[in-house]
């Protein structure tokens, strides 16, 4: 007997490459999802508290006024390419988390980033167990289901540099 998992709302954002800019970036979209910035940039972590929860990888928006307008460790999941990490806004006062899992494809040149908005597992084995979950419900055949309507292409072209669009 199979075991079905079934897993809260989440919103599905694609992003390609850009070798120009060396940032990911969302091609246009009819329907915006604006907790992930238009651009996001993987680079090594230097900061120790950050590698002491599993994140050898950050990966961000660019800065404005003074802050990166998004920053999240990439922990490596137990599948190659997968990794997950969290988001954070306060509410009244109230932090609220929401868990981000990051799908690189096609050698790197592709990223789906899947956004729980305000889920999250405190317990990390529980948070390793949710990610495995979905990464394995992902990969079969069977759709993860999803409510936003609008799916963005696979992937779309940008100029290299020095060439005109």
């Amino acid at each position: 007997m199979e075991t079905t998992f079934n897993f809260p709302e989440f919103k599905e954002v694609r992003y390609a490459m850009n070798p120009a800019t060396g940032y990911y970036e969302k091609p246009p979209q009819k329907i915006t999802f604006n907790k992930l910035p238009f651009e996001l940039k993987v680079e090594e972590t230097h900061e120790e508290k950050i590698r002491s929860q599993g994140a050898g990888e950050i990966i961000h928006g660019r800065i404005k006024n003074g802050k990166y307008q998004f920053f999240t460790g990439l922990i490596p999941a137990t599948v190659p390419d997968w990794y997950f990490g969290n988001d954070y806004e306060f509410i009244k006062g109230e932090k609220k988390l929401s868990l981000l899992i990051f799908h690189f494809a096609e050698e790197g040149a592709l990223l789906t980033v899947y956004y729980f908005n305000w889920f999250y597992k405190y317990s990390r084995d529980e948070r390793n167990k949710f990610v495995s979950h979905f990464i394995y419900q992902t990969q079969s055949q069977e759709p993860v289901k999803t409510k936003e309507a609008y799916r963005p292409p696979l992937s779309f072209n940008f100029p290299l540099q020095g060439q005109n669009p």
